[in-house]
């Protein structure tokens, strides 16, 4: 019974359909005065269905999905997401057509299933008709989803960086800098009791691990302890803070942030046999105290930037190499989702590592919880889509452009390229002619004779270094729909953070043509953005301290972790701006201060009040980052090979061919002995294995903030594997080699000193002195003493800052 009834109303429909079409004239546009046929097709074939299916999920009565409302005429004509659902006169063009049609996977409404055949044609008659529609009222805007830009403008981390003074404290001699003063304020306030100062030789290891990732050398300790002033420990700082190895440390924790590899990852792994160029660019940079707002800015649009001598244009040009060198997957067929997810992985790298933020859920949706929507998103894609990233083929590549060099290596390498070439073409022409006389078959040997040394004779090539440039269809880009890049919608003016802009104040013009990169890199390190110079002094903080003042580094929205000393972060954040960007001056203010000094307490009260030690009432106690324990091994077995590295990574990987199909032993390649910081990083092929034990980070994601782990594999990796075991055989051999004549004791506090920094306890020197006193021992020291070492290397206190 409902079958005929539905097969009769499906009749009747389509009769209704016919009688219309041979009775009322089509209207092929759209017309300004719909006429009364047209008006009672509507509301005798089309409303009912629009109520029936759509209201449900696209009315005011209901909800509003995807920004689009069918209950009034106005509702279609603006749209929703996806733009007009209707286009009066041409149903071929009409979204909404399209989607109750199911003809597009991205685009299938009702839910519930498609109209039937009947109904699609009287949407498409009505639509043809010029979709004459009485309904009037006027669009109410839709609730915004998350924070609105008002409200996030107000909130602590998007707010201006305020001036602050120093707070007043009871105890005023306590306090070494000004850091100082707002910590003691607040455990003045709780009533809680700071922690005593470290040991000497404990606040020696701690700064040099913190600041060079190497340990201090038992002459330093014992100078050191012989005069602990505060004179001395500032000259012990300025001395880690010049040397090589300091940009070493630090550098490696911007690599974090900037996920640095030398394989792409992805479908096809490629070997970037040029990334150790940004890595030493980094490390360089950190060393010379390059300003941060410059160090910024040449990574992103150093391109773009005006340069006088050709060693600033290579630094520019090597730093942009921060918006390659993410993962890629470079055989992906579809080269316009390439595109945007390349664009989509630098906003995910720039919004975390710079600003704190997490912008890549903008990309389908407006964010949930921040003030980031959805044209924001897409402002700032326009920008980064007008940047040649990838040279787009069968399978892509990344872009990379000839550094500067000297005019005689140029011309040396360009008249060596067009000898070869002429050779070349020479021997292809004798070798199509099939030479059979003799003198012809000596003149080819001859010339292959020639040409083979001319290629052993080459010139080093034209240095290349991974970069950007801008797009020659550079300009503003549409917004996807649901992330869809196949599904455009409305086109948004390339832009930034508006949240970050005050308000009614438009963002800098970028002309056409031009990505707008360059602005973009100004902005992120102008004043109108209070996020950036929070986000890197934070940064600071968390590697000295182990926790930081905002402990979510990475996010500082509405999700994130609230600062503990908000007035501090602002003072430090201040002062580092108005010190020229200057990392050095920041992390020297932190670990002069007395709050870094102090050594790690237990205090139960203070626990109680503050179980996190937010409020820095004491030290820390610390597990040293893989690198670290990595190299202060290699610097006791006296291995470890100091000086400028540059790539580690075979010759043949620096060809073209390589690119893809070099066969690499991953293995030796990652255990040379260098600083860990030289390591070649892969994403998808092996890893140094110590390094990955202890928790490094991974290359495919921005890292701020290291979770280190406590696991059994841990310890069973330095109790068994043979790495350790030998670096702890050469250094028994370096120890008896250079020691072999001094007492037992003198050796064993050497042996101390070197690994953990501190001589033996008293029970300590019982046990080893005895064991090493055993027949065996005394007849195989080299035996003896690897087995000191190895068990130093795996004990706590040499995994731990004190």
């Amino acid at each position: 019974m409902n079958r005929s009834f539905q097969a009769i109303r499906q009749c009747a429909s389509i009769l209704a359909v016919m009688t219309l079409l041979m009775e009322a004239p089509v209207c092929l546009g759209a017309d300004p005065v719909p006429n009364k046929e047209g008006l009672d097709f509507f509301e005798r074939h089309v409303r009912p269905l629009l109520i029936e299916h759509c209201h449900e999920c696209h009315s005011e009565a209901h909800k509003i999905k995807g920004g689009l409302r069918l209950d009034l005429r106005r509702g279609w004509e603006k749209g929703g997401d996806t733009g007009p659902a209707i286009e009066p006169g041409s149903p071929e063009k009409s979204l909404l057509l399209e989607a109750v049609q199911y003809g597009n996977p991205d685009l299938e409404m009702p839910p519930k299933g498609p109209l039937s055949s009947a109904e699609i044609n009287l949407i498409k008659t009505w639509i043809r008709m010029g979709a004459p529609d009485p309904r009037e009222g006027t669009m109410t805007p839709n609730k915004q989803e998350g924070m609105d830009l008002e409200t996030g403008r107000q909130f602590w981390s998007f707010r201006p960086i305020e001036k602050t003074s120093l707070p007043h404290v009871r105890n005023r001699d306590w306090s070494h800098t000004g850091i100082d003063n707002f910590i003691l304020a607040k455990l003045e306030d709780q009533d809680m009791q700071v922690a005593g100062d470290a040991r000497p030789r404990d606040l020696l290891r701690r700064v040099c691990l913190d600041l060079t990732g190497l340990p201090p050398s038992p002459e330093e300790i014992h100078a050191f302890e012989s005069a602990p002033s505060r004179q001395h420990y500032r000259a012990v700082v300025d001395r880690l803070m010049g040397s090589r190895a300091f940009g070493e440390k630090w550098g490696r924790h911007w690599l974090d942030l900037a996920r640095y590899a030398e394989s792409t990852g992805g479908g096809r792994s490629s070997v970037l046999a040029n990334a150790w160029r940004y890595r030493n660019y980094v490390i360089d940079a950190y060393n010379a105290d390059k300003p941060v707002n410059q160090f910024i800015q040449e990574q992103i649009a150093g391109d773009l930037m005006d340069w006088t001598f050709p060693d600033e244009r290579h630094d520019q040009l090597v730093a942009t190499a921060f918006l390659a060198i993410g993962p890629k997957n470079l055989d992906l067929q579809d080269k316009e989702l390439l595109r945007m997810n390349t664009v989509d992985e630098q906003i995910d790298t720039i919004g975390r590592s710079l600003l704190g933020m997490t912008l890549g859920c903008a990309r389908c949706h407006a964010h949930k919880f921040d003030p980031v929507p959805m044209e924001d998103y897409y402002a700032l894609a326009g920008i980064l889509r007008s940047t040649r990233t990838l040279v787009r083929d069968n399978v892509s590549k990344l872009v990379e452009q000839e550094l500067p060099v000297s005019p005689e290596q140029r011309s040396a390498f360009t008249s060596h390229t067009q000898e070869l070439k002429k050779l070349e073409s020479q021997l292809k022409k004798i070798k199509a002619a099939k030479p059979s006389d003799p003198e012809e078959i000596n003149a080819l040997k001859a010339l292959e004779l020639e040409l083979t040394g001319l290629r052993k004779s080459a010139p080093a090539p034209l240095p290349k270094a991974i970069s950007v440039d801008d797009e020659k269809d550079a300009g503003d880009y549409a917004i996807c729909i649901r992330g869809n890049v196949h599904q455009l919608g409305e086109t948004v003016q390339r832009g930034f953070m508006r949240v970050m802009l005050p308000k009614g104040q438009p963002a800098p013009l970028i002309r056409d043509g031009e990505s707008g990169r360059l602005e973009l890199a100004e902005w992120l390190v102008g004043h109108a953005s209070p996020l950036t110079a929070r986000v890197y002094v934070n940064r600071l903080w968390h590697h000295l301290f182990g926790r930081g003042i905002v402990p979510s580094v990475d996010n500082f929205g509405t999700t994130g972790d609230p600062p503990s000393h908000p007035e501090l972060l602002d003072y430090l954040a201040g002062r580092f701006m108005e010190k020229g960007w200057s990392t050095k001056q920041a992390l020297r203010q932190m670990v002069l201060s007395r709050t870094y000094q102090l050594a790690v307490s237990d205090r139960r009260p203070n626990r109680e009040k503050d179980p996190n030690n937010a409020l820095r009432s004491s030290m820390d106690r610390r597990r040293l980052p893989a690198e670290a324990i990595r190299d202060t091994i290699l610097m006791a077995s006296g291995r470890m090979r100091h000086g400028h590295i540059q790539s580690m990574l075979p010759g043949e990987a620096a060809t073209d061919s390589a690119l893809r199909n070099a066969k690499l032993e991953y293995t030796s390649l990652v255990q040379p002995m260098v600083r860990s910081v030289y390591i070649p990083v892969f994403r998808e092929e092996g890893r140094n294995a110590l390094l990955d034990a202890f928790d490094f980070a991974n290359p495919s994601f921005t890292v701020g903030r290291r979770i280190p782990g406590v696991r059994p594999t841990q310890s069973l990796y330095l109790m068994n594997n043979p790495w350790v075991m030998e670096q702890a055989t050469a250094a028994a051999e370096r120890l008896l080699s250079q020691h072999g004549k001094e007492g037992q004791r003198k050796k064993l506090e050497l042996a101390y000193s070197w690994t953990l920094s501190r001589p033996p306890r008293v029970e300590e020197y019982g046990t080893t002195l005895a064991y090493l006193e055993l027949p065996e021992n005394r007849t195989h020291p080299v035996q003896a003493w690897t087995g000191i070492y190895h068990a130093l290397f795996s004990c706590v206190d040499f995994l731990y800052l004190q």
